[in-house]
């Protein structure tokens, strides 16, 4: 392997003190009326506390997201006020989709600053049952430029959609790649407990769903949920005194291409910032996508995931739709993808979800047989790359995790 940049160098230095996922927990997803955005978060908290065999005082960090339905401008310490914890580190991220893996890596950096041991990453909210119709529109033109885009109507589904066209008219992608995604995913979400929509669709039903926005139909866009998900990051020293297996934090990369679609270098622009998060988290873990056992994906919408997965070298440009339209990203296949269903069938949470099966995929615990849903553990799964993206494919980040401690690359 040849010699680490700078950056490359200390990510690995940091993550080789072993930095791992000790605790996951998610709520029921859906809608859930008379639950608050902290209510829920306190919920999640708890389930995750449980899981990692600790309470409330054991954790001394506190990294939290952002809230659509909250109007807090510091979300960390309010929350924290809210479940009575005083933590001595505590912050906020918000980069829209691409917060989650971020938080892991606030996390990280914190330990290994020595300003906490045990942080809990937590993020939820009420979005379906606490925003109208409109108020979601509205949020919709908030990743629009206010003086070259709103004005004249674009939205986040546009903006996707946009690119996604000239994508598929680029590389000649079928919809049929898009609705294969769908299809795919549903059959995950089926045997997920607490995915929205356990129903499993065709490629057909999706084609013949109503259009929302070319090229997406209604089953392609990603949901609107209620619910909250955590994880605990700590030191694997500390981690030897919890409950579950520790999940290995072995990579981190981000990727940055524009702010807003108007000002993206075109669909291969826009592939090499997305791609850029997953390909430096690979690097730092000296690790390859051949390597790779399990990918939880970011999908905001069907067309995100294909574009991802060229961008990491998963697959080769404009390949990623026959890939997936072949069956492999099926479960029991060459790379199962988004194995709980994700944004679009099991509830949209950011990547909290993403990352949180990843993690239960390397405990060897995705098995939901004894809570209403089935077995959708991949066999002897070692490694896994997660992702989130915010805006309009804008800003990604990446984590590779590894059920095994960083090698000495």
């Amino acid at each position: 392997m040849s010699e680490a940049t700078p950056d490359v160098a200390e990510a690995r230095r940091m993550l080789k003190k072993g930095i791992v996922i000790a605790g996951v927990g998610e709520t029921e997803q859906g809608k859930l009326p008379g639950k608050g955005s902290f209510e829920l978060l306190a919920d999640a908290t708890k389930i995750t506390l449980d899981d990692a065999g600790l309470e409330l005082k054991d954790v001394d960090g506190l990294v939290t997201a952002f809230s659509f339905v909250e109007s807090t401008l510091m979300h960390s310490t309010t929350f924290a006020d809210y479940v009575g914890m005083a933590p001595g580190y505590f912050a906020s991220i918000a980069v829209g989709g691409a917060t989650a893996p971020l938080m892991a890596v606030q996390a990280a950096m914190a330990i290994d600053a020595g300003l906490a041991e045990v942080v809990l990453c937590v993020r939820g909210d009420n979005t379906r049952s606490g925003i109208s119709s409109s108020g979601m529109i509205a949020m919709a033109r908030e990743m629009s430029h206010g003086a070259f885009e709103a004005p004249y109507g674009l939205t986040t589904i546009g903006g996707y959609g946009l690119l996604a066209q000239r994508y598929m008219y680029e590389h000649d992608v079928p919809q049929e790649a898009l609705a294969a995604v769908v299809a795919t995913q549903s059959e995950h979400a089926a045997l997920k407990w607490n995915a929205m929509l356990r129903d499993v669709v065709t490629i057909e039903d999706v084609m013949n769903d109503r259009w929302i926005a070319t090229p997406f139909h209604g089953m392609d866009c990603s949901l609107v949920s209620d619910g909250s998900a955590a994880f605990i990051v700590t030191t694997a020293d500390r981690a030897k005194s919890m409950k579950p297996k520790p999940v290995y934090i072995t990579g981190i990369g981000e990727g940055y291409s524009h702010q807003y679609i108007s000002e993206a270098e075109g669909v291969d622009g826009v592939r090499q910032g997305l791609g850029r998060a997953g390909r430096r988290a690979m690097e730092v873990a000296g690790v390859t996508p051949q390597d790779l056992d399990v990918a939880e994906i970011y999908d905001s919408f069907s067309f995100t995931p294909l574009i991802a997965l060229e961008g990491f070298g998963i697959c080769g440009k404009g390949e990623a739709g026959d890939w997936v339209l072949e069956g492999n990203a099926k479960l029991g296949s060459t790379l199962p993808m988004n194995t709980h269903g994700g944004l679009i069938r099991q509830a949209h949470l950011g990547a909290m979800h993403h990352i949180i099966e990843a993690a239960l995929q390397l405990r060897g615990e995705a098995d939901d047989s004894n809570r209403g849903g089935g077995n959708h553990q991949v066999p002897d799964a070692k490694l896994a790359i997660t992702n989130g993206s915010g805006g309009i494919l804008a800003a990604t980040s990446a984590l590779v995790l590894s059920s095994e401690p960083p090698s000495a690359a």
